[in-house]
């Protein structure tokens, strides 16, 4: 399966042998970029008239409620410049009385084409679990691969599952916080937003653990617990007075989250043979400083 763009109107034509027939009506089309490490966040497309050798996704259907995606994942089609010249029918956004048909009842246009990503079926578990970034260097958004699929024309459907941290971590009502600590936990959170789905495991969980360093020590100290020793705790500490103020959830959370800190640590994960951090660690961590946030009541509501 075929698709392609003409690099004039940006109209949208497919096929299975060629991109020759126009796609009605006009589907949504981003450039991707598939994350396989911290790096390539840093070469994202620049746009498909400047930057065209990319990844496309066409979307099929979204789900705001379960913030999923699904569309078709194209490749640049091998041994064609980009852009390059064909014929196809005439698209009716364009020419709506059919007047400009040419010989065979179509007209010659200058498209960027694809072909169906076949790459991703030949990775580990089709892709799925990996990452892809949608969008370009001005504005891109992470969604991580949940199913792919081989349809019978040919195309590869995937299946997208929203990876944006501002459904995790909630905003920061700072008029709830004391303004000495707005800075502190400002640059907290931000660092945390910042890394999120961006970076390795291990730093975000590193991130996470600093954050929930702030909180916890903020809280205790501004709700009248402690004094300012409380800043100067580290967070297993921090979570046993919190525990002790019946924070719970929050106490236990920020344990676990200690406790994966220290297996970023190569020393620690051979002492006690235990895993590395992994994907799936990290949004924990990210979940924890959610529900910091929220149990504290600092959460925008």
């Amino acid at each position: 399966m075929y698709l392609g763009i003409c690099n004039n109107t940006g109209l949208v034509y497919e096929g299975m042998s060629s991109a020759d027939i126009p796609s009605i009506p006009a589907p949504s089309v981003t450039q991707a970029k598939l994350i396989l490490e911290e790096a390539d966040w840093l070469d994202l497309p620049k746009g498909l008239t400047t930057d065209p050798i990319r990844w496309l996704f066409r979307e099929e259907s979204f789900d705001p409620v379960t913030r999923t995606r699904r569309g078709r994942l194209y490749v640049p089609q091998a041994g064609q410049a980009q852009p390059n010249q064909q014929r196809v029918g005439l698209h009716p956004y364009e020419d709506p009385m059919m007047r400009q048909s040419g010989a065979g009842g179509k007209v010659a246009k200058t498209l960027y084409t694809f072909s169906a990503c076949r790459t991703l079926l030949d990775m580990r578990n089709q892709g799925q679990g990996l990452t892809l970034a949608l969008g370009n260097a001005s504005a891109a958004s992470p969604w991580r691969i949940i199913q792919s699929e081989a349809l019978a024309t040919g195309s590869v459907l995937v299946t997208l599952k929203s990876l944006s941290v501002f459904a995790i971590v909630p905003a920061v009502d700072y008029r709830k916080i004391a303004t000495e600590h707005h800075p502190a936990v400002a640059e907290a959170i931000d660092r945390v937003l910042s890394s999120a789905f961006r970076e390795t495991p291990t730093s975000v969980v590193d991130h996470c653990r600093a954050a929930l360093t702030v909180l916890l020590s903020r809280w205790l100290f501004q709700s009248g617990h402690e004094t300012n020793t409380a800043l100067a705790l580290d967070l297993g500490a921090l979570a046993q007075r919190v525990e002790a103020r019946d924070m719970t959830c929050v106490a236990k959370a920020a344990q676990i989250v200690a406790r994966l800190h220290a297996r970023g640590k190569p020393n620690e994960q051979h002492a006690r043979r235990l895993r590395s951090l992994e994907v799936g660690d990290d949004e924990f961590a990210l979940e924890s400083v959610g529900l910091a946030l929220r149990e504290f009541g600092w959460a925008v509501r």
